[in-house]
């Protein structure tokens, strides 16, 4: 009996899920001298058994020819915290094309990583149209 009890805490207590969303979704577009927005969600998945996500952080690595408003003077370090089950935490980005960027498509990559998860990389293509 006690070993059905613990392989039920084992089952509810697996791995947290980390769940990455982007909004928009890429392809981003964007007018060479422009801006957009990009919002970032952490999620810890898979329901309200799950253990909380640890020390989740991020970094947004941008080609060049692009800055990100909010850490210009800063660090481009992402700091999503502890998530809780079914919880998720969020960052709005405001991304600039600079008028020097070429036109046309560039590779954006989000890396995502916590204490208790494996990291996740996400590429983002973002495409520069003419002014």
């Amino acid at each position: 009996m006690v070993a059905t009890t613990t392989g039920i805490v084992l089952f509810l207590q697996s791995s947290p899920t980390l769940e990455v969303e982007l909004n928009p979704l890429p392809p981003l577009t964007v007018k060479e001298g422009g801006n957009f927005s990009l919002g970032i969600s952490v999620r810890n998945g898979g329901g309200f058994l799950k253990p909380e996500l640890q020390d989740i952080r991020g970094e947004l690595q941008l080609p060049e020819g692009f800055i990100e408003e909010s850490f210009q003077t800063n660090t481009r370090q992402l700091i999503f915290g502890t998530i809780s089950a079914g919880d998720a935490s969020h960052y709005s980005i405001a991304i600039i094309a600079l008028n020097t960027v070429d036109i046309g498509e560039h590779l954006a990559k989000l890396r995502v990583w916590g204490a208790n998860v494996p990291e996740r990389t996400i590429e983002m293509e973002i495409v520069v149209l003419p002014p």
